[in-house]
């Protein structure tokens, strides 16, 4: 009992540390209108690129920490990553008005810290709960929510009481330090397995990633890599798509936040209930919903944007924890921090073209309703496929003689 209240506790800790990483990759998202006005700058791109720089770096640090996962003290790494992230965003309040060339490097350092999290608390996490890792991963997806949806409200909340981007950054950057404090206090690995892992693999030998393990990794980067574009491109051009649909910027914090709200409660309910009825449908209906509402959004009347808003903030967040046990349901714990790693990076990294390209893209149809249309219309359809492509995985695991 008291090896399980340990894990119980890190478990929520982890939970926390994943919020918090999360929030300081989207903070400052509903003030990019403000922060192009700061850097003097004339096009979408020029801003949402600072995300594409993060998410490079962030996948790269994924794989980096996802090799030396067996090899690095879990409360240490993930306390120092988290440090460094905080860090890097809290110097934000120091960069002058021509310092983009800064900006990049900051945003960099602080995906180099970022990217620690998940392959070394998704192998900790599922290490301990083995035969609940749809449940576990679930709770660290309650963290991830309420970043994800707080983060951008105390933003819009501290905007509106007039703080400027600047002093927004430092005060996060304070608090993100002292979550990887806290981290270290309360983070405990014994090194252990709490119990046997009850559910078949794809591979039984303790390492390595064999051809056909590598065919059914890349299948699932292929398909939740149209997640991850989608998702980091509404986050980016929420305050753009806003400012042309009805001229308030000022509304994207109250999106965003209506956006991951429900992921609070959906992760872990979602995850669970994959644990006892299966994965692939729960799959085809989260990514299913996301893409439907994203290619809808521009269509709508502005009144009726929070539904849309609402169900793909619900939808995105509950297939985060589907994928990741998918991942995990597959591997052995030995080989399952470079499967991660290598899952994450590659997932992140496709990502990472998302808001560039978008930006791009809408530069060069004019910034008007219909190059929105034409943008969310394409990410939408593709995230629709991807749901397909999810629920037809069994078959391709055993075309790939993958079954147990």
């Amino acid at each position: 009992m008291k090896k399980l209240n340990k894990a119980i506790i890190s478990l929520y800790c982890a939970s926390a540390l994943h919020g918090m990483i999360h929030t300081l990759s989207l903070f400052l998202s509903p003030l990019n209108v403000e922060i192009s006005a700061y850097f003097h700058a004339e096009s979408v791109s020029s801003i949402t690129s600072f995300k594409t720089a993060y998410l490079i770096v962030y996948a790269a640090s994924n794989l980096f920490f996802g090799a030396l996962t067996h090899r690095l003290p879990v409360k240490q790494t993930l306390s120092a990553g988290m440090m460094v992230n905080a860090l890097a965003v809290l110097l934000f309040a120091i960069v002058p008005s021509n310092g983009v060339p800064l900006m990049y490097v900051l945003w960099m350092v602080a995906a180099l810290g970022g990217g620690v999290y998940h392959p070394v608390a998704n192998v900790f996490i599922t290490r301990k709960f083995p035969d609940r890792k749809g449940w576990a991963l679930g709770i660290t997806g309650i963290g991830s929510g309420v970043g994800f949806a707080f983060g951008p409200l105390l933003t819009g909340l501290l905007s509106h009481a007039g703080l400027d981007w600047q002093s927004i950054s430092l005060l996060f950057g304070s608090l993100g330090l002292l979550a990887g404090m806290v981290a270290f206090v309360a983070i405990q690995d014994d090194g252990k397995d709490e119990g046997p892992d009850s559910i078949p693999v794809l591979n039984k030998s303790p390492g390595g990633l064999t051809l056909p393990l590598f065919g059914f990794l890349t299948w699932m980067i292929l398909l939740t890599a149209a997640r991850e574009v989608s998702m980091w491109s509404i986050l980016d051009v929420s305050a753009f798509f806003l400012e042309v649909s009805t001229r308030n910027t000022g509304l994207t914090s109250a999106y965003l936040f209506i956006m991951y709200l429900p992921g609070i409660v959906t992760q872990p309910f979602v995850g669970a209930w994959s644990d006892k009825w299966g994965r692939k449908e729960f799959a085809l209906l989260t990514f299913g919903v996301f893409g439907s509402c994203l290619a809808l959004l521009p269509f709508l009347p502005p009144r009726w944007y929070f539904l849309p808003y609402f169900l793909m903030g619900a939808a995105q967040s509950a297939s985060v924890p589907l994928v990741e046990a998918m991942i995990a349901d597959h591997t052995t714990p030995q080989n399952r921090g470079m499967m991660f790693g290598v899952f994450i990076t590659a997932i992140m990294g496709l990502g990472a073209l998302g808001p560039f390209l978008s930006g791009l893209l809408l530069d060069q149809m004019g910034k008007d309703l219909v190059s929105f249309r034409v943008l969310f219309a394409l990410l939408g359809c593709g995230v629709f496929l991807s749901g397909i492509g999810l629920y037809v995985t069994p078959q391709v695991v055993g075309r790939l003689g993958l079954k147990s």
